[in-house]
């Protein structure tokens, strides 16, 4: 690498970290702007409940539609219905919504939420939902088991058959539509259905009312389809949530609803804000002192990879901040320096039996791969199984634990590498104590003029000590 190489490579990193700090941490207002209000990325990180409060819902069964076979399984539909909810939640991007059970009622608590009644009237009505031949107009749907229709079913195509309903941008038509995914027996009977009514509609009811009725186009066997119209993002939002709603056990009926207050405030925001930018100011202070330009590099990186972590935890929108997100947090962050560490004794290892800087650098770096690798992969596995498994709490610490440590590999691994041989290329084999390099003779000898230090430091205590008087004979 060439030193202007090298200069543009710092300059560019300089800029960017200057940038991410400015963007990052800092707001503008319409006045300072010109044009309109700039919000700091860090504010769009969404908070959990303990940080930033939200709204809660409780539910009740709709015991005028149980039938007698519902009944005799309720706790087991209620608990299926809890499932279904947290399910949906999650993935409308609230990984840290909280449902509980309690006297035949659930309970939702959903954090960081702005606008409470776009959500109540959004699962507020936890719904029936089927798919049914469209006849003549909505009245006169026939069920897809109906003998008198053309579709022939075993069952009902209900909710239960629907594994997710989502929202995608159609760039063709620039309009927004809802994408569904069928369980494994539903894509059986939707794909009964769609081959009969090929060239015909299908119509959508929810809560025994028409919704919908688009035309089909072609008989769908892959498992998934998509409804497309004039929708706006909204409309589209709606209708899926609605019909992934549907796939609930059992109907519910909205009891109760309020805001909830935050249980650690603002406050806590800014003072663990503060406290982590303290905490990472005294890392690179420690490396810089035990590794010097070596620490250097670290600190670059961990900085650029402190503030891209940010920046990812702002646009993800599974990310919903939490007490447990925050230790996943500073977790992640202590791999990446641990790893840098790992990375910068093989150096000093490969140096002391003689390797030039150069080489020493490039066999560290290969030499504590495997170790790095090790450890960050099995954390990887284990928070995989924390989002999988986990229940939403828990969630949290996987997904910001995740993020983390695979950005902190990108970071050990292939910045730090770019912005030390960017530093080395200033440097030539006589600036080695600039690195904390050292020859193992020179350890040896710096061992012995301590040893010999220690020995002079010796005598003259015990000269010290020594009687002044004596006799001469």
């Amino acid at each position: 690498m060439k030193k202007w190489q090298s200069i543009v490579i710092l300059t560019v990193l300089a800029i960017l970290i200057v940038l991410g700090s400015v963007f990052g941490f800092v707001s503008l207002d319409k006045g300072e702007l010109g044009t309109k209000n700039y919000f700091a990325y860090i504010t769009n990180i969404s908070l959990g409940l303990d940080l930033s409060g939200g709204v809660y819902a409780v539910y009740g069964v709709d015991e005028s539609k149980l039938t007698d076979e519902q009944k005799d399984k309720l706790d087991t539909l209620i608990e299926g219905t809890r499932a279904s909810l947290e399910s949906l939640l999650f993935s409308k991007g609230y990984t840290e919504a909280q449902i509980t059970v309690s006297q035949n009622k659930i309970r939702v608590e959903i954090p960081d939420e702005d606008d409470p009644d776009r959500i109540f009237n959004l699962i507020g009505r936890p719904s029936s939902f089927e798919f049914k031949e469209y006849v003549d107009g909505a009245a006169g749907d026939l069920s897809l088991n109906d003998p008198n229709g053309k579709v022939k079913l075993d069952s009902k195509f209900t909710g239960n058959d629907v594994s997710n309903a989502g929202v995608t941008y159609d760039e063709q038509t620039g309009y927004w539509q809802v994408a569904l995914s069928f369980t494994s027996k539903g894509t059986e009977k939707f794909s009964t259905a769609t081959s009969a009514l090929t060239g015909s509609k299908l119509s959508i009811w929810i809560n025994d009312e028409f919704v919908i009725a688009p035309n089909v186009n072609e008989a769908i066997s892959t498992g998934s389809a998509t409804i497309s119209g004039n929708y706006t993002y909204d409309q589209a939002y709606d209708l899926a949530v609605r019909i992934q709603s549907g796939s609930f056990p059992l109907v519910l009926k909205l009891e109760e609803s309020n805001s909830l207050t935050a249980t650690l405030g603002s406050s806590a925001i800014k003072a663990g804000l503060i406290s982590g930018i303290v905490g990472l100011v005294l890392i690179c202070i420690y490396l810089i002192a035990m590794y010097r330009f070596m620490g250097i590099a670290a600190s670059l990186s961990l900085w650029f990879y402190s503030l891209t972590y940010l920046f990812f935890l702002s646009i993800f929108p599974w990310v919903q901040l939490t007490l447990s997100g925050i230790a996943g947090v500073l977790l992640s962050i202590g791999m990446a320096v641990d790893a840098n560490v790992i990375i910068f004794e093989r150096i000093k290892e490969e140096y002391r039996n003689g390797k030039t800087m150069r080489t020493a650098v490039t066999t560290g770096f290969k030499r504590s791969l495997g170790a790095i690798l090790d450890g960050n992969i099995t954390t990887i596995i284990g928070a995989l199984v924390l989002i999988i498994v986990g229940a939403s709490t828990i969630k949290s610490f996987g997904i910001t634990l995740l993020i983390g440590i695979i950005l902190s590999l990108i970071s050990s691994l292939v910045l730090m590498r770019v912005v030390l041989r960017c530093i080395l290329v200033f440097n030539d084999e006589s600036k080695a104590k600039r690195f904390a390099l050292k020859r193992a003779e020179e350890e040896v000898e710096e061992e012995i003029d301590e040893d010999q230090d220690q020995d002079i430091s010796s005598v003259e205590k015990n000269m010290k000590n020594i009687d002044k008087g004596g006799v001469l004979r």
